[in-house]
């Protein structure tokens, strides 16, 4: 091999071509995949006590996560959260 060429073998030494270092697993877990989360609850904007649920203090809508929902699920709850706010049944920012 000459000094021009580079060897990109997936071994050890070196990040191997995956992001953050050759860490194993998916994006989101440490020790294998997660199971997923289904809601309890049907998610829409009328029911306000199961949507509260996953509003931060702050008004933040919480992660995926932290839910455990898929990614089907939690676009869901986003668009039932912001339907909400919408038609002020939930507010936008803290809580009183």
């Amino acid at each position: 091999m000459s000094s021009t060429e580079q060897s990109y073998d997936s071994g050890e030494g070196g990040r191997g071509g995956r992001r953050g270092g050759g860490r194993r697993g998916g994006k989101f877990s440490k020790f294998g995949k997660a199971k997923l989360v289904y809601p309890e609850e049907p998610l829409e904007y009328k029911n306000l006590d199961y949507l509260s649920k996953y509003v931060l203090p702050t008004g933040k809508i919480v992660s995926r996560r932290r839910t455990g929902f898929s990614g089907q699920n939690q676009r869901k709850l986003a668009t039932a959260i912001k339907r909400a706010r919408l038609l002020a049944l939930l507010p936008y920012v803290g809580r009183s």
